[in-house]
């Protein structure tokens, strides 16, 4: 394997590794017995030394970054191809005279280049193959999952004040100006659901999946889900998450019939969550409307992925020749249970069910459920397919409290 060093760190002791900010680094997993966790054991590109280095310092490099160039070689099969080459008749062209064997000279060097090219970066090529995809996924676990829509009384303290009531609520919740009332109708994930959120990114980095883009609903859960994905995959810090309030849930579902008082994105900055603040959204909040219909509901989940995928377009392709083009991105969103029937049937162009057979599929998805669209681009169309990684399955975990159990009569 080969990582990239995202700190500076100096050794500690005589047997770590001395390393700087982007040098690469190789692990050999079968060398990782004698490594702490937490650490593993490396060899310096740049240096050529050896020794253990914190593994959090680093993030995994493509092994083409590690190539080194040991020759070059020019080919001239003009001179020996074509020894009689002044004998080969002119032919003009746009009035010019162009010697035939010198046109074919061009042209086998052209086709050695091609056949060079596909040969020692045939690892590299295959990318030309990969496909742009969209891939939707609902939020993590959510707090009132767990201990109902009452879980927020069951935090505070006789003057307002929020304390872990169990392990699995967050040990804190973000500020934002109005009251902590606005969580009962935006909870967060559950410490689980952070977990869980965390998981799914691990094994979208294990898989190597390319995430370019990142849309959440303006939901706290989605936000945090969409966090810890990134986190996982190690992309909190090169990958912003773009917030769109068009992603939200069918309002109808809304228990308040009002559209939540969501945290603003200068709330969500403020703690710590990695969103493009450049970003312009193709509906504001404004937009959202209590109750609304299931045809609208419909139309406007059609609408903001079509706007999503026209605005992240495949990667430009690299320059000619010894080249390769650009590895398609996929466009993570992450959005409610209802947002992987809504947005995959308008993306790959199926018809909608009507209202309650959608209701009642919506009810069978879990938590972080995914759906994978796959672009077709020679048929101009997107197809569903599997997504990239499994889904995520976990038994429920009641409450225990070890003297009613343990010690009754």
């Amino acid at each position: 394997q080969r990582l990239r060093a995202l700190f500076q760190y100096k050794p500690q002791n005589i047997d770590e590794l001395m390393i700087n900010a982007g040098d690469l680094i190789y692990v050999d997993p079968a060398q990782q017995s004698g490594a702490s966790e937490g650490w593993v054991i490396g060899t310096s590109h740049r240096t050529g030394c050896r020794g253990f280095l914190p593994e959090n310092y680093t993030e995994r490099a493509h092994e083409a970054d590690t190539w080194v160039k040991h020759r070059e070689y020019v080919f001239d099969t003009a001179s020996r191809s074509f020894p009689k080459a002044e004998k080969e008749p002119n032919v003009k062209v746009n009035g010019e005279a162009h010697n035939l064997s010198i046109s074919k000279s061009v042209t086998s060097v052209l086709s050695l280049q091609k056949h060079l090219y596909e040969t020692f970066f045939s690892p590299l090529s295959q990318n030309a193959a990969l496909r742009r995809g969209v891939l939707v996924m609902r939020h993590g676990e959510r707090v009132d999952q767990v201990f109902g829509k009452s879980w927020l009384q069951q935090c505070l303290t006789a003057d307002g004040k929020y304390y872990r009531a169990d392990l699995n609520f967050p040990s804190s919740l973000p500020r934002q100006k109005d009251s902590m009332k606005q969580f009962e109708c935006d909870p967060p994930l559950s410490c689980c659901g952070v977990f869980q959120s965390r998981l799914i990114g691990e094994a979208l980095l294990d898989q190597e999946v390319t995430v370019s883009y990142v849309y959440s609903s303006p939901a706290l859960r989605c936000v945090q889900t969409a966090q810890h994905v990134l986190q996982g995959l190690k992309l909190n810090q090169k990958v912003r998450i773009r917030v769109e309030p068009g992603l939200f849930d069918w309002t109808k579902w809304e228990a308040s019939r009002a559209i939540p008082n969501f945290m603003t994105t200068a709330e969500l900055v403020a703690a710590s969550y990695n969103i493009d603040t450049s970003y312009r959204a193709n509906f504001p909040l404004s937009s959202l409307v209590p109750s609304e219909s299931y045809e609208d509901y419909v139309s406007r989940s059609s609408a903001v992925i079509k706007q999503i995928t026209t605005a992240c377009p495949s990667k430009a392709p690299s320059p000619p020749l010894f080249a390769f083009p650009g590895v398609p991105g996929v466009i993570l969103i992450v959005g409610h249970a209802s947002s992987l029937a809504s947005l995959t049937w308008a993306l790959a162009g199926l018809p909608s069910r009507d209202s309650g057979d959608f209701a009642q599929m919506v009810r069978k998805i879990p938590s972080l459920g995914m759906c994978f669209c796959e672009e077709q681009k020679e048929e101009n169309k997107w197809q569903m397919v599997n997504p990239p990684v499994k889904s995520l399955t976990h038994g429920a975990n009641a409450a225990f409290n070890w003297r009613n159990t343990i010690l009754e009569d």
